[in-house]
């Protein structure tokens, strides 16, 4: 009994020291996770002040990481420095060592965005945002309308220019045509009887009317006696010089003139088909614009409200109105008969030049053959009623074409179109004239001197753009929009068909704002609160008078940081133009919409253009100067609610996006270029690594052999048991 006692007892006693060596190891396990993790926050309890303060960016800062991880943890494991380690600890643990590991680099782009999403989603002011959206929601109708309408009208002017040049092209080959009729000489060989006598020293008339005579000499000269000489050889013989000299005039004069005729005929045929081809262009284009495409952004914003914010409207009919403007584009556009008619009457015209050449070459015929064959009366008779039958064919011509009142004088009428084309006339001088006053305004913006100073500036935030472009291994470039060649535009047209598009552009932003993700929002809402922008004012000098000097300043880095972030050009003056094109361009499409409706009553559809441009071109212009002067401008004549030029920026955010890889490197490069720190050197995480180890109580041996079967997570070395713990953690 005493033998089998001890073996039982010596069992179970192997067997409770193996299991409260496991129960130690277990809790050792526990107690260092729980020590790691504690550490680890406690070092990234010390984090840049300046970063946060200035921009909600967590990075670590302050007492080196590796020095307060091993302090923490040997805090958390051995107790304090100097404290009393006596006494009875189940698991007494002591740091072989320790490291710790930077991970989650600050300016890496998805580290950096979700830091910036988790800043704003607490502190964006996401209602006053929403009510900017919903500011420009009752315009949203009538914007629309006014996109389609001028985009599709200034087309459509573009190609009716194209064919109004053709048709004028038409109508001065018409009027060439008559004048190589009129200047062929054929009228002062055509005489005019006046009182009886006949007007002309060589006429047709005359050599008719002296026919007779001519006839008479020639047959008293045959019928004399054989032998007997002829008594008007001299004169037979020089009438029939003057006969075959001026037919053959005559005949130069008509042959040339048909020749010249014909060449300008096919030609004013060419140029007729060319400006039919454009009319044909310009009804494609009109079927076309019935088909409203790609506009449904205007539509997801329409009708968008606030619960608490001021209702603003625009005229119930205004959007209606401006769609009558754009359905009235049809009535540019000529029927096909309109052609066939002009075309037949071009034939009209080159067939009775074609009757003046034969009824020229018929009296040639007639004058010879009158000589070879002299008949007193029947001859005579013959060259009379030749001379009248080309006195009508020439009649007929020059009282249709060369006469003033005759078809070319009613065509040229027609083409004029009224009063119209004078009125686009002077209605393009005073747009020109305005574009000309507002393009040297954004000009001005492009001939601020350049000082050394902020031209250096821009070079180091440039390599600090690049530099962490590669660190995330992407390539960038500016912003692309459609407002940057707007004072580059050749003329106020091109300029409003520029501003329409910088529209879509915005309404589409506020569309993605509101139906699709807020990231874009969130991130614009950052720019604008964390980073400095141009002040308005500052371009008061410049706009009024010129002076330049106090802008020559202005631009420095520091005062167009959110620009910068926006555009991206890498110069003191790209991203403020850009910023003031693009404000113009949103100006100027929003006060052109108000000059269709305002313009509507004046019936043609290019003069409600010009008009609207003109309108739209001088409220701009008084909008601009506004901001200079306030720092804000009434949104529309029918909302009337005061934005800012921060306002703007945040809808050009919107527009252009900010969550991607080359707005978050300037964004970066910004910070860096302020605060001095290279966020791609600062942790945002950090993995801590530490050993640890126990002493065993009863049987290292036989635990060993356990961890040999894989059943312990670390190893037995002598009587100790060492185990090692890595926690990761980031802000």
């Amino acid at each position: 009994m005493t033998i089998f006692s001890v073996i039982v007892l010596s069992a179970l006693l192997l067997f409770f020291s193996l299991l409260i060596d496991y129960a130690r190891i277990a809790a050792l396990h526990k107690l260092t996770e729980d020590a790691v993790r504690s550490s680890v926050r406690s070092v990234l309890s010390a984090y840049d002040s300046a970063l946060y303060e200035r921009y909600g960016l967590f990075g670590r800062g302050g007492t080196e990481g590796g020095a307060l991880f091993s302090q923490a943890m040997t805090a958390n494991t051995e107790g304090p420095i100097g404290s009393n380690k006596q006494g009875m600890k189940l698991v007494r643990m002591k740091v072989e060592s320790s490291e710790l590991h930077a991970a989650s680099f600050l300016g890496r782009h998805e580290v950096f965005g979700r830091q910036v999403l988790e800043e704003m989603k607490y502190k964006a002011p996401i209602d006053f945002t929403l009510e900017l959206a919903a500011r420009f929601a009752p315009m949203a109708g009538a914007m629309k309308e006014a996109s389609v309408a001028v985009n599709l009208l200034e087309q459509m002017r573009k190609l009716y220019e194209k064919r109004e040049a053709h048709l004028a092209r038409v109508l001065m080959l018409q009027e060439q045509s008559a004048k190589t009729v009129g200047e062929s000489g054929i009228a002062a060989m055509i005489p005019v009887q006046t009182g009886g006598m006949t007007a002309g020293a060589e006429s047709a008339l005359r050599i008719a009317s002296e026919y007779e005579e001519y006839a008479e000499m020639v047959i008293h000269d045959q019928m004399l006696p054989a032998g007997e000489k002829a008594k008007y050889t001299n004169e037979i013989k020089q009438y029939e010089d003057k006969v075959r000299s001026f037919v053959a005039e005559l005949r130069r004069a008509s042959v040339g003139m048909m020749k010249h005729h014909v060449e300008l005929h096919g030609d004013a045929i060419q140029e007729l088909e060319a400006a039919r081809l454009r009319n044909e262009d310009m009804l494609r284009l009109a079927e076309q614009a019935k088909q409203q495409s790609n506009f449904s952004d205007y539509d997801a914003v329409s009708g968008r409200s606030i619960t608490g914010s001021e209702p603003y409207q625009v005229p119930a009919n205004s959007a209606s109105d401006i769609k009558q403007v754009k359905e009235a584009a049809n009535e540019l556009v000529l029927p096909d008969g309109w052609f066939d008619d002009y075309r037949q009457e071009l034939e009209t015209q080159g067939t009775t030049a074609a009757a003046i050449a034969m009824e020229a070459g018929g009296f040639q015929t007639s004058s010879l053959a009158s000589l070879a064959k002299p008949i007193t009366s029947s001859a005579s008779g013959v060259l009379l009623e030749s001379v009248t039958s080309l006195r009508l064919a020439y009649g007929a011509y020059e009282e249709k074409y060369i006469h003033s009142a005759g078809i070319i004088g009613s065509r040229k009428q027609a083409l004029e179109q009224g009063n119209i084309k004078a009125q686009l006339k002077q209605q393009e001088e005073q747009a020109g004239s305005l574009w000309k006053r507002a393009r040297s305004m954004l000009h001005g913006i492009t001939a601020i001197p350049q000082t050394e100073e902020h031209i250096k500036i821009y070079e180091q935030v440039k390599k600090r753009y690049n530099d962490n472009l590669l660190f995330n291994r992407q390539s960038g470039k500016a912003a692309e929009t459609a407002a940057e060649e707007i004072g580059n535009a050749m003329d106020a047209h091109e300029a409003g068909e520029q501003s329409t598009a910088v529209m879509d552009g915005l309404f589409s932003g506020m569309s993605g704002m509101l139906e699709r993700t807020r990231d874009s929002f969130y991130f614009g809402e950052y720019v604008i609160n964390r980073y400095l922008s141009f002040a308005p004012q500052h371009l008061r000098g410049m706009m009024t008078n010129g002076n330049v000097s106090e802008l020559s300043q202005a631009v420095s880095f520091n005062n167009q940081e959110a620009e910068y972030i926006i555009y991206g050009f890498h110069n003191p003056i790209g991203n403020i133009a850009a910023a003031y094109g693009e404000l113009f361009a949103a100006r100027l499409a929003i006060r052109t919409m108000e000059g269709l409706i305002e313009s509507k009553s004046l019936g043609h559809p290019l003069l409600i253009l010009s008009a609207a441009l003109i309108y739209g071109l001088e409220k701009t212009i008084e909008d601009m100067l506004a901001f200079t002067e306030r720092g804000s401008a009434p949104l529309s004549k029918y909302v009337k609610v005061e934005l800012k030029y921060t306002d703007y920026l945040r809808l050009f955010i919107l527009m252009h996006g900010a969550e991607d890889g080359a707005s978050f490197a300037r964004m970066i490069a910004v910070i860096e270029q302020n605060s001095g720190t290279i966020l791609s050197a600062v942790p945002s995480g950090v993995t801590g690594e530490s050993k640890v180890t126990t002493q065993l109580w009863f049987v290292p041996g036989l635990m060993q052999v356990l961890g040999k079967f894989g059943l312990l997570e670390g190893k037995v070395v002598g009587n100790r048991y060492e185990t090692t713990q890595t926690i990761g953690w980031s802000y």
